[in-house]
C-alpha cells in the first residue's frame, strides 16, 4: 500500500523495543491505540500487508499520523495501553461499557459492618465483590441474603463498647428501623448483638458471596444444635429454616467441578459491531454468579477474535475484586503471558473434557444473551436505514444523512434555562455525542428564540473555527509587526512585559493579541484588535482561542466592559465572583475567567451534522436561520413542530406533513422526543441542586 513522506519517516524512527502506538486521524483524534513487544516491527506490519481485514483497512484509510511511546518491558505497555484506553476511548479499540453501568457489592470496614451497593471501588479498607453488571439482579440477592443473614445497610455511624454495648454517633434515622421489626436486622444500634455475633453474620454474608456455601452451612448447623442443646427450640427452628432456603438456593446451582478448582470460564460471540460476552464463575466447584457484557467492536470480524478476548480480559480484570486462579477461554491472545503476571492468574484453553463442555455453555449463553438483545441491534438497524434514506428523498438532499444533531430547551419559566443536543448516527441515538447546555444570556424569563440561538452559536461555532480559520496564522509577533501594534493601540511593544501575538494571512497581519502572565496562577489575554476591514468574521475568536492555548495556567483571565460580556460568554468565558489581585488595580472593567480544564476538546462538537433539526416551528426554525447566516455555514436544517407534526424548512412556505406511519416522521419523531427528554431532565437536576442549597 502506498504510504505518505510523513508516515515513512515516522516509521524509520520507530525503536525496537516495546511501547504504545497512538493512530491518529486528521482532525488530530485519536482512532486506535495497540501495543506492542517490537514498536517498529508491529506498526510497520500494517503498512506492509496487503490482506488486512475490513477493520484494519478502515483504519489505515483515515491514519495521518502516529504518535508512539517507548517502555521497558511487555507489562508496562499493557498497563499504559489500558490507561490511554480509558482516558481516550478510541473508535477502533474494543471498548467495554463505562464503568458506571457496574455495580459492587460492598462490605464495610466498622465495627458494626454494612453491606451496600455502590458503583466504585474505593480505597476504604472496605471489601468488594463485582463487578456485576446486573443491578437488578444484585439487588434481588441482596433481598435474598437478608432473610437469610439479617445484617444491616442503615448510615448510622455505630461504635462497640464491648459486650452488648453500643454508642450510635451518626444519628441520621431513627432506630431500630423497620428491618429490625420484620427480623431483616439483627440490630446492633439497640445492642441486641453482640459485635462477634454480628461479625459470624457477616462472615457468613462473605462466605455466601465467595461461594464457600458449605460453611455457611456448617455455621448454621453448628448454631442450630447450639440452640437445641438449651432447649430454645424457637430459635434452633429458625436457624434450620435458613438451612433450608440456602439449601434451595443452591439445588438451582446445577454446574459442578468436581476438581473443586476456582476459575472464571469466558466466551463470547460477536454480531453487529458487538461483543456479547458471558463470564461463569466457579468457586468451591459451584457455578456461584453468571455476568453478561457488550463491549463495542466496530468493523471487528472473525479475524480479530483475539484483539476482542484479550481487550475484554484486560479491561474486566482491572475491575474485578475477585480474580481466581484459573481463566478459562476459547483460544489464544498475544499477550497472555505478560497479563497473566499482571492479574496473577493463568489462562488455559481446554479442547477436550469438562472444561471444554463447560466453555460451550459459556458460549451458548453468550448467543442467548446476543439474541435477546436482538432488537436493539437488528430489527432497529434494517427500519433506521430506510428512515434515513427517506428521510434524504424527502427533504431532496444530494449526501446522505449519517449525523443528525437535535435540539431542544428546557425551562421553568424562565429559570434554569438549559438547551440539549442530540446525536443519531444512521439513524440510532449515540449518547456519547450527547450534549448540553447552561445558558449564559438568557436568565429569569423565558426566551425561546435567544435560548436557541445561544446553544446553536456555542455549538456551531466551534465548527466555524476549524473551517474558516484555516488560512490564518497565529504566531508570535516580530520586529517588524511592532509599528503595526503601537499604530493600532496605546502601547510600547518594547518597553511592556506582555507577550504579543499576531493573526496572519496571506504574510498580512489582520489582528493582535496579548498574553500578560501575571504569576504562576494568572494569566490575563489583553490588547485584542482586529482591522476594521476584517471584523464580522469572528477573527475575535480564533486569537481568543490560540491566546488561551499559549498562556501557562489553565485560568486564563480578562478584563472586559459590559457591553462586551455577552461576546466573550459565548466563547465560553464566565464572570468571576472575587477578581485576582493582580488585577484590582483596573476599575470600570468586568473580570471574566476561561478554565481551560472545563472547555477541553470535544469529540462531538468537531464533527460538522449532515442535518440540524429544531424542535419548534416556523420562530425556532428563523432562529436557526440567523444563526447559520451569521456564521456563514451551509448545514442543511428544519423544524418540527409538535401539534400537527409539521416539518419546517427554509426553502418551502408552507410546510412538509407526513403520514403518522412514516418511517422518516418517526426517525423525526423520535429524535425531538430524544432531545426534550433529556433537555427536561437537566433542567430538573438543576432546580434540585438549586432547591438543596436554599
Amino acid at each position: 500500500m502506498k504510504v505518505n513522506k510523513k508516515i515513512k519517516k515516522i516509521l524509520g524512527d520507530l525503536p525496537h523495543s516495546p511501547g504504545v502506538y497512538r493512530m491518529l486521524n486528521d482532525k488530530k483524534e485519536i482512532i486506535y491505540i495497540g501495543k506492542a513487544k517490537d514498536l517498529s516491527k508491529r506498526v510497520r506490519q500494517y503498512f506492509q500487508k496487503q490482506n488486512h481485514t475490513l477493520k484494519t483497512q478502515k483504519l489505515l484509510e483515515k491514519v495521518v499520523d502516529i504518535k508512539f511511546t517507548a517502555v521497558d518491558s511487555d507489562l508496562e505497555a499493557i498497563l499504559l495501553e489500558t490507561t490511554l484506553i480509558k482516558k481516550h476511548k478510541p473508535k477502533y479499540n474494543v471498548l467495554m461499557k463505562d464503568g458506571k453501568n457496574y455495580v459492587y457489592i460492598k462490605i464495610t470496614d466498622e465495627d458494626f459492618p454494612r453491606i451496600l451497593i455502590v458503583r466504585k471501588v474505593e480505597k476504604d479498607g472496605a471489601k468488594y465483590f463485582g463487578p456485576k453488571s446486573a443491578a437488578n439482579k444484585v439487588k434481588e440477592t441482596f433481598k435474598v441474603l437478608k432473610k437469610i443473614l439479617p445484617f444491616r445497610h442503615c448510615s448510622l455511624d455505630i461504635k462497640s463498647l464491648g459486650d452488648k454495648k453500643v454508642e450510635v454517633t451518626r444519628k441520621t434515622i431513627k432506630y431500630p428501623c423497620l428491618d429490625y421489626y420484620i427480623k431483616k436486622c439483627a440490630a446492633p444500634c439497640i445492642g441486641k448483638c453482640t459485635k462477634n455475633e454480628y461479625r459470624q453474620i457477616i462472615k457468613n454474608v462473605e462466605n455466601f458471596l465467595k461461594g464457600k456455601a458449605n460453611d455457611i452451612l456448617a455455621s448454621l448447623n453448628e448454631e442450630m444444635q447450639m440452640w437445641a442443646q438449651t432447649k430454645e427450640f424457637e430459635k434452633a427452628g429458625k436457624v434450620r429454616d435458613k438451612i433450608q432456603k440456602i439449601k434451595n438456593i443452591l439445588e438451582r446451582q446445577k454446574v459442578s467441578d468436581p476438581n473443586q478448582t476456582d476459575k472464571d470460564i469466558i466466551n463470547y460471540c460477536v454480531i453487529h459491531e458487538k461483543a456479547y460476552f458471558n463470564l461463569f464463575q466457579i468457586r468451591d466447584g459451584k457455578l456461584i454468579n453468571q455476568e453478561n457484557f457488550i463491549l463495542s467492536a466496530k468493523h471487528a470480524d472473525s479475524e480479530e477474535n483475539q484483539e476482542i478476548l484479550e481487550s475484554f480480559a484486560n479491561q474486566y480484570y482491572q475491575l474485578a475484586t475477585d480474580i481466581p486462579k484459573e481463566i478459562l477461554i476459547p483460544h489464544k491472545i498475544e499477550n497472555a503471558t505478560a497479563l497473566s503476571k499482571i492479574i496473577k492468574s493463568k489462562f488455559v484453553i481446554p479442547k477436550i473434557g469438562t472444561k471444554n463442555k463447560l466453555l460451550e455453555m459459556s458460549l451458548k449463553n453468550a448467543q442467548i444473551y446476543a439474541d435477546r438483545n436482538k432488537p436493539s441491534w437488528e430489527t432497529e438497524s434494517k427500519l433506521t436505514e430506510k428512515a434515513v434514506k427517506d428521510l434524504q428523498k424527502i427533504l431532496k438532499f444530494k449526501t446522505p444523512l449519517k449525523r443528525i444533531e437535535c435540539y431542544d430547551i428546557s425551562h421553568l419559566s424562565g429559570t434554569d434555562t438549559v438547551g440539549s443536543m442530540v446525536v443519531f448516527i444512521k439513524g440510532v441515538p449515540d449518547k456519547s455525542m450527547y450534549r448540553k447546555f447552561r445558558l449564559r444570556t438568557v436568565e429569569g424569563k423565558p426566551d425561546d428564540y435567544k435560548s436557541l440561538e445561544e446553544v446553536l452559536t456555542r455549538r456551531l461555532l466551534k465548527i466555524t473555527k476549524e473551517i474558516e480559520f484555516k488560512d490564518f496564522v497565529f504566531k508570535k509577533a516580530r520586529k517588524k509587526d511592532k509599528e503595526f501594534i503601537e499604530k493600532h493601540n496605546k502601547v510600547d511593544v518594547e518597553k511592556s512585559d506582555k507577550q504579543f501575538f499576531i493573526l496572519e494571512k496571506n504574510k498580512k497581519v489582520k489582528g493582535f493579541i496579548a498574553i500578560h502572565e501575571q504569576s504562576k496562577k494568572v494569566s490575563e489575554i489583553t490588547n485584542l484588535f482586529v482591522l476594521k476591514s476584517e471584523r464580522g468574521k469572528k477573527l475575535g475568536y480564533k486569537l481568543v482561542k490560540s491566546a488561551i492555548e499559549k498562556a501557562k495556567s489553565k485560568r486564563v483571565y480578562g478584563l472586559c466592559k459590559k457591553e462586551l460580556l455577552e461576546y466573550y460568554q459565548l466563547f465560553g468565558f464566565e464572570e468571576v465572583k472575587k477578581t485576582p489581585d493582580e488585577l484590582l488595580n483596573k476599575k470600570n472593567h468586568i473580570c471574566i475567567v476561561y478554565d481551560k480544564l472545563k472547555h477541553k476538546p470535544d469529540k462531538s462538537f468537531t464533527q460538522i451534522p449532515d442535518l440540524i433539526v429544531i424542535d419548534g416551528g416556523r420562530g425556532q426554525l428563523s432562529a436557526g436561520t440567523k444563526v447559520l447566516k451569521k456564521l456563514n455555514l451551509k448545514i442543511p436544517y428544519i423544524s418540527l413542530a409538535k401539534k400537527l407534526e409539521e416539518i419546517f424548512t427554509p426553502e418551502r412556505k408552507t410546510p412538509i406533513i407526513l403520514e403518522k406511519n412514516n418511517d422518516a416522521l418517526k426517525l423525526l419523531q423520535r429524535a425531538r422526543d430524544e432531545a426534550h427528554r433529556f433537555a427536561i431532565s437537566y433542567n430538573q437536576n438543576l432546580r434540585t441542586k438549586r432547591l438543596k442549597t436554599l
